[in-house]
């Protein structure tokens, strides 16, 4: 099935996805002409992908010391008018054929499986690339020791404005929360640290997928924290994953009773319904679920990740349930292939 056209986001998805302030992001627009957003009958901003990677470009560019004045035509004379249809690649920096390069980063030390594609400046190579994310997700889990919220902010907001909200929730952020749980599991730590950290996690994540749905879609996609569960944060790397794929996705969060799920697949048209279960895996009450929606016209596939789900497998294909990978990036591919085979 082919989607009706290419994602749009709104001001705040935008804002979340390059780590710039919304109120930035209006000057850029209005005083300086550095992107122009598509708008809604009634002034709504959207932003298409390719105004995102403008942006991140033009983060790159200031961060070289250019100023803002200087952007448009600092960008300009890498890519031609500003009005040009601009190349699937981040938009080049002058200095140079192309001020960007593709590198492939191991996940391993993020806990996560294969590998990620990020762009890189062409003055750093491979190696400069990784440990510069490294440096970021260290100064991460330094702050957060200290419990120094501002200086995680800063550091998290370097790594997006560089690289992407991906490759920062993957390759900075989630192995600083491991680090800081290993510490705390080994005596070396507090709780709290871990608490201070999966909190502007959530926070960060909330604020992305908030405004991420296509305007034009209904969700397609439901997740949710099965009955009883209360970690989250890898679910919403999920629903991130599918919602920057361009399909529209309804987040409902950490133990979400089965009755709220059923009432909210029969009022949204939902294809998948996407839970998560990481301690437990609650088999009568998913059996519930499957009999409540089976009366549908058009009955949801269910799937179901997380360690949980990892350990009843075979359970979970024997009641005709579609196992998601324990890896959130994968089980976001996952789902989005089951939408467009749907």
């Amino acid at each position: 099935m082919t989607l009706p056209r290419p994602a749009r986001f709104t001001i705040r998805a935008a804002s979340a996805l390059t780590g710039i302030n919304p109120n930035t992001l209006r000057a850029w627009e209005r005083r300086h002409g550095l992107v122009r957003p598509e708008r809604t009958p009634k002034g709504y901003r959207l932003y298409t992908d390719e105004d995102i990677e403008r942006l991140r470009a033009i983060c790159r560019a200031m961060q070289q010391g250019i100023s803002v004045g200087r952007v448009r035509e600092h960008l300009e004379d890498a890519e031609g008018p500003l009005g040009a249809e601009l190349e699937p690649s981040v938009p080049r920096l002058s200095g140079g054929p192309s001020a960007t390069r593709v590198i492939e980063v191991s996940l391993a030390n993020a806990g996560l499986a294969g590998t990620a594609s990020i762009r890189v400046p062409v003055q750093g190579g491979a190696a400069t690339a990784t440990q510069t994310l490294h440096d970021l997700s260290v100064q991460i889990e330094q702050a957060a020791l200290r419990f120094d919220r501002a200086a995680i902010e800063r550091a998290f907001g370097r790594a997006v404005g560089l690289y992407s909200l991906r490759q920062a929730l993957a390759l900075t952020l989630a192995p600083a929360l491991r680090r800081v749980g290993e510490r705390y599991l080994e005596g070396l730590g507090n709780v709290a640290e871990e608490h201070v950290l999966a909190a502007f996690a959530r926070e960060r994540l909330i604020a992305a997928l908030a405004g991420l749905r296509p305007l034009h879609q209904p969700p397609r996609v439901l997740c949710a924290c099965v009955p009883g569960e209360q970690h989250e944060i890898m679910l919403m790397v999920l629903a991130l994953e599918v919602g920057l794929e361009g399909v529209s996705t309804l987040y409902l969060g950490a133990d979400t009773p089965i009755e709220a799920i059923a009432h909210t697949v029969e009022n949204s048209g939902t294809q998948v319904v996407a839970l998560s279960a990481t301690l437990a895996l609650p088999q009568e009450p998913i059996l519930t679920l499957q009999r409540l929606v089976a009366d549908r016209r058009r009955k949801p596939t269910l799937m179901i990740g997380g360690p949980a789900a990892a350990r009843n497998r075979d359970w979970l294909l024997a009641n005709g349930i579609e196992p998601l990978a324990e890896d959130p990036l994968e089980a976001g591919r996952q789902v989005v292939a089951r939408v467009m085979r749907d």
